[in-house]
């Protein structure tokens, strides 16, 4: 009984209550709870028609989401958004729309916020954690250095390469 349409929409639309996801996202996780590929697309048509599944709109939600509360970059931002099961054509599409501009304020801001949190340490160690952090979280490295040498400049740090 498990196979039954009854079944694999209601399975699809409690997972689509706990949060958004993507067609891939979507497909996994019905392919693992044992529907077959069949059933699976057409169920997918049947979400997106209702307009229930959005890739497009879902990848433009978490590009808000991953710079507003994630503080990533693209490169972080990249990762995100193909974890989620967005697929690269659609995420080159998505970031076209993030400027260098504001990669470099979110790295600045994120940068102003962890600051708070290691000004205790020495300079040389703010540098380092926050250069650290700042490349985990996804950002270039010229925007690293940017941002390391813009906060660190009005302590008086000394900056070095």
């Amino acid at each position: 009984m498990k196979g039954s349409p009854v079944n694999i929409k209601t399975a699809a639309l409690k997972l689509l209550s706990y949060r958004a996801r993507s067609k891939k996202e979507m497909a996994e996780k019905l392919q693992r709870k044992g529907f077959d590929s069949g059933q699976i697309e057409g169920v997918i048509k049947l979400l997106e028609t209702a307009g229930l599944i959005n890739d497009r709109a879902l990848a433009a939600d978490l590009l808000r989401y991953s710079v507003e509360r994630k503080s990533l970059g693209n490169k972080g931002i990249r990762m995100f958004l193909a974890s989620r099961g967005i697929d690269r054509e659609l995420i080159d599409k998505t970031l076209s729309v993030h400027s260098p501009e504001s990669e470099g304020n979110a790295a600045l801001e994120f940068a102003e916020r962890k600051l708070k949190i290691l000004n205790k340490y020495p300079p040389e160690v703010i540098k380092r954690r926050l250069w650290g952090t700042l490349q985990r979280r996804g950002f270039s490295a010229e925007v690293v250095k940017k941002t390391v040498k813009s906060v660190l400049s009005p302590n008086n740090a000394v900056i070095g390469k």
